[in-house]
């Protein structure tokens, strides 16, 4: 296994956006620590927990800071013979797993970083089995992930509907509407979302209008109201006050900011 580069703890003050068009010439390992609008080939995730991703290489990808403080780490590396490895792990590419030992996790990765720095005559034995070691751990995050998911009812269609706000930001979603979708009760479709995703599912929709006015705010030059009004707003005071909630600023004031 051969780092090519390691980055721990890589901070950007203020909103960020960065995209891969055309994805990484490596397998590159990207750990999410704060809330996250992450798009891999059309598919949107909203990251509200600390996540990781492995994502093969050329993957097209894209990711929106939904904080004022945004910071990750990330590992670009070589497989090789240890793909097989991967393989018999049965650990997910390009799919994020939420993250439960956060400590744990940084702390690998911070001596994964060390080591790469170190350039001693036993980095590179160090560095392998240190990797090892973090897919191990992610193997076992990604297996009770699973457990967790396949303990909650209807999990599978919670998912598919969090998939469909996601995917239609303009869409003036209603809890009748969503929990519908799943064939349950408003009540007990909404215990069940936030059991499912530890956020509320109305949580979930402003969220997403704000990664999405974001990036109108940032890519093209559409007035707050007619971003508002793109994104299903009947009153632009309503698209300010949540955007700004979410945010920290106006929207005014974030393209502004982001423009200078």
């Amino acid at each position: 296994m051969h780092i090519h580069n390691v980055i721990y703890h890589s901070t950007h003050r203020g909103s960020f956006e960065y995209e891969r068009k055309n994805g990484a010439p490596d397998y590159l390992l990207l750990f999410f620590y704060t809330p996250t609008l992450l798009t891999i080939e059309g598919e949107s995730y909203m990251l509200d927990k600390p996540s990781i991703v492995l994502f093969s290489d050329y993957k097209p990808h894209k990711y929106i800071s939904l904080s004022q403080e945004y910071y990750d780490d990330f590992i670009h590396f070589e497989a090789d013979e240890e793909e097989i490895f991967l393989r018999e792990l049965h650990f997910p590419l390009n799919k994020p797993i939420i993250i439960s030992k956060e400590k744990c996790i940084s702390d690998n990765i911070k001596d994964i970083n060390d080591a790469w720095k170190c350039g001693s005559e036993f980095s590179m034995p160090i560095q392998h089995h240190l990797m090892m070691l973090l897919f191990w751990r992610l193997a076992e995050e990604w297996s009770a992930q699973k457990k967790i998911n396949q303990d909650i009812p209807y999990f599978d269609k919670l998912y598919k509907v969090r998939q469909m706000i996601q995917k239609n930001p303009e869409e003036n979603w209603k809890i009748q509407q969503m929990a519908d979708e799943v064939s349950l009760s408003p009540a007990y479709f909404q215990v069940l979302y936030k059991k499912a995703f530890g956020v509320t599912c109305m949580t979930d929709v402003i969220q997403t209008k704000v990664a999405a006015a974001k990036e109108y705010l940032l890519s093209t030059d559409m007035s707050v109201a007619s971003i508002a009004e793109e994104l299903g707003y009947a009153q632009v005071y309503h698209f300010i006050r949540q955007f700004k909630k979410y945010a920290g600023l106006t929207p005014g004031a974030f393209r502004k900011a982001m423009r200078q």
